[in-house]
């Protein structure tokens, strides 16, 4: 079993386990600094040895100190500080030391003296101060292992609260590229479908057919294929090339289109539908009304990286914030997450010109497992 597993399963078993380890390693630490000696307020003070009564009396000043933190961290804590009524709280923790402080003193009081006569047992030190003795192993004492589990509690909870935002992100991320599937610009849907027709009444069934299979692998890999974590960086560049033939198809001689790979894909991944939002905003800045636009897209595949260079014209009127903006938003947000600090976008938009770089460090795996999210989430809010 992992730390991880140690710390956050609900299981009764790990439960149990890691509630004995922390109040072990609180009574080793205790009864070493706290009660293995005789205090006696300023006097020097003793160590006393190690014995069966000594035992048996950490062990009872053990139990004030557990039953106590219990108390603190399943009633006050959810019922007064994760309510903020920081009051009542205060009022709770007052009766609690008084209580503390009342058995303690009893134990010394009463109980360790009978111990004592039992086990025919004398202390190190005689004529002890019971108050002050009291005071120490009990409210000077229990603070400190009350804080330790307040500490740790609210540690995981705010761990918890970082996994299950993480989570939300994740799952709006995912809903995102759900919808970025559905969100085919309907323009260009129905204008290549009137293209293709056209080429059919033209009776260009070939150049008709090719037409239609490439929108059938650009509809299929959108639908099917992108619900994968990753995909071949090959289908990615495949599949815009595609898009790009059938805008080009779509607008005509209107537009002058270069495109070039440079350098082999290889096995190379990359998260689905990361590129596309970039090359539609480009479409949405040529201005249909000329005779002739033009669009340079470059492709770089290196060992480690790759780049992606899109340079195009533009109109010189103002193009108005549009859906396809939100898309290249949403798109910045999923660079963030899937490949953080590993990527570079830079975008200069001209009078008559746009260029978008784009550079991504492709070693290592996107940041893609929900499961273990949900999973940590599963794990750990019951665990105190």
């Amino acid at each position: 079993m992992n730390w991880y597993n140690f710390i956050f399963s609900e299981k009764k078993s790990v439960q149990l386990r890691r509630h004995l380890a922390f109040w072990l390693l609180w009574w080793l630490y205790f009864t070493a600094s706290n009660f293995h000696y005789e205090q006696t307020g300023l006097e020097n003070l003793k160590f006393e040895p190690l014995s069966f009564p000594f035992l048996l009396k950490s062990i009872l000043l053990l139990s004030i100190h557990i039953a106590a933190c219990y108390y603190f961290i399943g009633y006050i804590m959810p019922k007064y500080l994760f309510n903020a009524k920081y009051m009542a709280m205060a009022i709770h923790i007052g009766i609690l030391s008084f209580l503390i402080f009342l058995a303690s003193y009893y134990l010394h009081n009463n109980v360790f003296p009978f111990i004592n006569s039992i086990f025919t047992y004398e202390p190190v030190i005689a004529n002890q101060n019971t108050w002050w003795t009291s005071m120490t192993s009990g409210i000077l004492s229990a603070p400190k292992v009350i804080s330790a589990a307040a500490a740790i509690i609210l540690l995981k909870r705010w761990y918890l609260k970082q996994k299950e935002k993480e989570r939300f992100e994740k799952e709006k991320l995912l809903t995102e590229l759900q919808l970025l599937k559905a969100q085919i610009h309907p323009e260009f849907l129905f204008s290549t479908l009137d293209n293709i027709c056209l080429q059919t009444q033209n009776k260009e069934i070939d150049k008709a057919a090719v037409l239609l299979l490439k929108l059938a692998d650009i509809l299929s890999y959108m639908l099917y294929e992108s619900d994968n974590k990753t995909v071949p960086l090959e289908k990615e560049i495949k599949v815009i090339k595609d898009y790009l033939v059938l805008e080009k198809t779509r607008m005509g001689n209107s537009l002058d289109l270069d495109v070039a790979v440079k350098g082999e894909p290889g096995a190379k991944t990359i998260t689905p539908l990361l590129l596309f939002p970039f090359i539609e905003n480009s479409f949405l800045y040529i201005d249909k009304k000329l005779e002739t636009n033009w669009m340079n897209l470059e492709f770089q595949i290196d060992s480690s990286e790759f780049t992606m260079k899109l340079i195009s014209g533009k109109s010189s009127e103002t193009v108005f914030e549009s859906a396809n903006e939100n898309a290249i938003a949403k798109a910045i947000k999923r660079l963030n997450y899937f490949y953080p600090d590993r990527y570079e976008l830079k975008t200069t938009v001209e009078p008559d010109i746009m260029m978008t770089y784009l550079k991504i460090e492709l070693n290592g795996s996107a940041n893609s497992d929900i499961n273990n999210i949900h999973n940590t989430e599963q794990m750990a809010y019951a665990t105190v």
